[in-house]
């Protein structure tokens, strides 16, 4: 008996095969658009972001980055709209004012992490540090601040920025107030031999930093020869009438500081404690303490910190009434909190302190954020 040999189900294998890539289309297309409903509602969250920052809503607009950032921890661009919100942000609290810097910081380190060969967010970082750097009250903390936002400027220039961009300046500037004071002024002075002095960027940038790196040297006849240059003016910043104040103020030259500072101070009266501190030392050095005092009392009510000056005066006021350890204390202070703008004074307080016979306190770095991981 012959076996009969059934044929193989050749239809029904193919149908199978047919069915299977349907299902497989089906499920592809399922995933895509899942993906795409994704990626769209991440999309719609960034948008009604910015526009609400666009209006001025940045608390509004931060709520609906953080659920974005929580979906996708890489949104370059929701970490940027976040970073200019909390630029944004203003506070007369010391604390809150210095949080939300360091806030930008931070997504801007992560910007970095994702981004590492994007020339403007190390150029965006270079700013944020600039900005952070005038809060720290003791001079090694703005240095060390100034000397990573360099490193950023630097980084920026290497990985192209145009040659428009800020950071060229801020590669010269930053120089100066990291207390590399002649490197900062070679640095300058390139900038000026490359764009002369006829641009309105010599008197708005370049002879300001000129007056600096003059001030950090020491030299403050070329200091005030440069500084009548300086077309940016300002009553509570430190422009060419807070300069100039600075110069007079270091040079003895007290009665030109003297109205320099009245001129300041009649302009805007409030804030701007810095300007209250050099007032009270004019007034010391012309015997005029009650008026001295009155104006510490003013220039702390409008400062979350001393410069050093405050410092200063407090030590002569403490000398004067015989109080040896109280002077040597508000000396010490005041030379960890003098920065660049004030190292003549600085000199004068280190040579009293060896008149008393005793020593400035090392100062440590103690920053409020994370080091920025550097290339």
């Amino acid at each position: 008996m012959t076996n009969q040999i059934e044929p193989e189900p050749i239809q029904i294998k193919k149908t199978n095969k047919w069915l299977l890539a349907f299902l497989i289309f089906l499920v592809l297309c399922a995933v895509t658009c899942l993906i795409l409903l994704i990626i769209r509602q991440r999309n719609s969250g960034v948008i009604q972001a910015q526009q609400l920052a666009l209006q001025g809503r940045c608390p509004e607009a931060i709520q609906i980055l953080n659920e974005v950032i929580a979906e996708n921890p890489k949104s370059v661009i929701a970490y940027q709209i976040r970073v200019e919100c909390y630029l944004s942000f203003q506070s007369n609290v010391y604390t809150e004012s210095q949080g939300y810097l360091i806030a930008a910081l931070e997504d801007t380190n992560i910007i970095l992490g994702l981004k590492p060969q994007d020339a403007s967010y190390y150029g965006k970082r270079d700013f944020i540090l600039r900005e952070l750097a005038p809060y720290e009250i003791y001079s090694a903390n703005k240095y060390a601040i100034f000397d990573l936002a360099n490193q950023d400027a630097q980084s920026a220039i290497e990985l192209g920025a145009p040659s428009s961009a800020y950071v060229y300046r801020h590669y010269a500037r930053n120089f100066i107030e990291a207390n590399h004071c002649q490197e900062g002024l070679e640095e300058t002075q390139k900038l000026i031999q490359q764009y002369g002095t006829q641009t309105s960027d010599y008197g708005q940038y370049y002879s300001l930093y000129l007056t600096e790196a003059y001030i950090c040297l020491g030299e403050l006849d070329l200091a005030l020869e440069s500084a009548q240059a300086i077309t940016c003016d300002d009553p509570v910043s430190t422009c060419k009438s807070g300069l100039l104040a600075e110069i007079y103020l270091q040079s003895g030259d007290y009665e030109n500081a003297l109205n320099t500072v009245n001129y300041m101070i009649n302009w805007q009266p409030a804030g701007g404690g810095w300007r209250y501190f050099i007032r009270a030392l004019i007034y010391y050095e012309q015997g005029q303490i009650d008026l001295a005092q009155q104006d510490l009392a003013t220039g702390d009510a409008y400062s979350w910190y001393g410069t050093g000056v405050d410092e200063y005066v407090l030590a002569q006021l403490a000398f004067d009434n015989g109080d040896k350890v109280n002077g040597i204390y508000h000396l010490q202070t005041a030379e960890q909190m003098f920065d660049t703008n004030y190292s003549v004074l600085r000199q004068e307080t280190l040579k009293q302190l060896k008149k008393y016979g005793a020593e400035p306190i090392p100062q440590k770095i103690n920053l409020p954020f994370s080091t920025p991981s550097l290339p």
